[in-house]
């Protein structure tokens, strides 16, 4: 007999043995123990406590019984292990369908479990909670799980799923949360989900699902959370979403969305956030979202909506970010009550403003996030530009902007991402280089300064400036800036992009600084450097290198000796 078959009844034998003397009942205790036969890798000990020796009821982690019958109604595998990459390795034994009494399954995060999800569990007529998310899954979702009448929360999320919703989904009328995100999901939503009137959340994000939202929607009258971004969605918005009077939430960004914003979405009373961008929405923004007074998101970046922007936002008293970017909403004059919304985000790239900047920004104190790049913003970066000292991310990119930069740029404290390329800027890069910080923040991320009229060389002691030594990508290419590449940089320990092509440099790359641990990316390319390019154990494409004659060395071809 193989040394398989003799372990199999050595477990029956032990199962027989303590059938009497524990009160794990017999024919779960089977089951849980198929469970741990399919399991084939365990190196963080998560089910170290199934012995077959013990009682499972009492014993072994994660197991919930009936203490009057022995009966198992949980199993909860990551309740066992506080290990970040804890996972099993194996597949979902279909003996779990023998666990008759099990009312909550979850089985979730543990990576490596993979293959089908045995539709066997369709059996198991008093689960109410099946979690299974952020495994590796695969095939269908079996049919037989559509007729679990008493299930209330179905989580699925993030396993590689297929199949399609089935029309029998309309018969969990007690389902309060289905969660199938980040699946590979097909064919289209069932006019059936409007039968789902318990369902508070309905999360679809990610998946491949088509075809148009259904006006049937109406009909889940419960539901708080609509989620069905990432997918190949067409047709219109319905107007019926309207009678969702319990929605917080519309998610649906990144689909392909067309026709107007309905105008009901101004009757949703709990409306807290509205994600709407990457469609093809069309019409103007309808003014009765200002009725919808909780909003604290409005995102509509990337569709085809026109001008102009609804003054009943003001009406929006909570609302926290407002992205209208690249759009055709022909602004030209953004109107200055938009800097008497206190958003902290605001983003109007690409909407068609011309002109210089405008004056009200200098009185938008909550501001921490501006993007109006895009655009066709001419003159000067005012002195004002200081006032706006909240400022964590600004954007200012691809407009006309032709002065040098203002000492006030250095009440900027708390700017750490900052794009001003492709203007027409000039004088000297140090105002921005030693513009203040504010102690725990302020210090630059991301500088963007490319593609401008900077001249005045890189300071030499860029390496030792407090607010840049935590400069992760630094871009000062195309500007005629002349000077050498100070040997202080190598100090900016954080860089992982350097960017300095056709800035007139001259000399040597200083040695250490292609020695930055993190660094992956450094093009020099289109200067007048000269000499060996340093040793270096990172790999650095050639194409940095290039458009500099008298350079040489790894990875250019090899120096000639004389």
């Amino acid at each position: 007999m193989d040394q398989s078959k003799l372990l199999h009844l050595l477990l029956l034998s032990l199962v027989t043995l303590c059938y009497h003397c524990t009160a794990c009942h017999v024919t779960d205790r089977e089951a849980l123990v198929a469970f741990k036969e399919g399991i084939t890798s365990d190196p963080f000990g998560i089910l170290s406590s199934w012995n077959y020796t013990g009682d499972c009821c009492t014993n072994w982690a994660g197991i919930s019984c009936n203490p009057a019958t022995g009966r198992v109604t949980s199993l909860n595998i990551p309740s066992m292990t506080d290990a970040i990459d804890a996972y099993l390795e194996g597949t979902l034994s279909p003996a779990l369908g023998m666990l008759s009494h099990l009312s909550i399954l979850r089985i979730v995060g543990l990576k490596q479990i993979s293959g089908p999800i045995p539709p066997s569990l369709g059996s198991l007529a008093q689960l109410t909670d099946i979690a299974l998310s952020a495994n590796n899954f695969s095939g269908p979702i079996p049919s037989s799980l559509w007729g679990l009448k008493n299930l209330k929360r179905l989580l699925l999320s993030s396993n590689n799923l297929s199949g399609h919703l089935p029309e029998d989904i309309g018969l969990l009328r007690g389902l309060v949360y289905l969660d199938l995100s980040n699946n590979q999901i097909t064919g289209t939503i069932p006019q059936s989900i409007g039968n789902l009137t318990s369902l508070s959340v309905l999360d679809l994000i990610n998946n491949s699902l088509s075809g148009y939202i259904p006006a049937s929607i109406s009909g889940m009258t419960s539901l708080r959370f609509l989620r069905l971004s990432k997918n190949n969605l067409n047709g219109v918005l319905p107007e019926s979403i309207g009678s969702l009077l319990k929605l917080e939430t519309i998610s649906l960004f990144d689909n392909s969305i067309t026709g107007n914003i309905p105008s009901s979405v101004g009757h949703l009373p709990m409306l807290r956030e509205i994600y709407l961008s990457d469609n093809q929405l069309t019409g103007k923004i309808p003014s009765t979202i200002g009725n919808s007074t909780k909003l604290l998101t409005i995102d509509l970046n990337s569709n085809n909506l026109s001008g102009p922007i609804p003054q009943e936002l003001t009406q929006l008293h909570d609302l926290q970010t407002l992205d209208l970017a690249f759009n055709p909403l022909e602004i030209h004059t953004p109107p200055a009550w938009l800097g008497n919304l206190g958003v902290f985000k605001l983003s109007l790239a690409a909407t068609g403003i011309t002109g210089p900047l405008p004056e009200w920004l200098q009185s938008a104190k909550s501001l921490t996030i501006l993007d109006l790049s895009s655009n066709s913003i001419s003159g000067t970066i005012p002195n004002w530009i200081g006032s706006i000292s909240g400022l964590e991310y600004l954007n200012l990119a691809h407009n006309a902007l032709q002065s040098t930069i203002p000492t006030e740029f250095k009440n900027l404290v708390n700017l750490m991402e900052l794009d001003l390329s492709c203007n027409n800027l000039s004088g000297p890069l140090r105002p921005v280089l030693e513009k203040g910080n504010s102690g725990l923040f302020g210090g630059f991320k991301t500088l963007n300064l490319s593609y401008n009229s900077f001249t005045g060389g890189i300071p030499e002691d860029i390496g030792v400036m407090e607010e840049i030594n935590g400069v992760e990508i630094l871009d000062f290419s195309y500007n005629p800036l002349g000077g050498m590449i100070p040997k202080t940089m190598k100090n900016l320990t954080s860089l992982k992009e350097v960017r300095m092509a056709s800035d007139g440099l001259s000399g040597e790359i200083p040695i250490g600084l292609l020695d930055i641990p993190v660094l992956t990316e450094f093009d020099v390319s289109r200067n007048q450097l000269t000499g060996r390019i340093p040793k270096h154990s990172r790999p650095l494409p050639a194409d940095g290198f290039k458009g500099n004659p008298r350079l040489c060395g790894e990875p250019l071809p090899p120096c000639k000796h004389k």
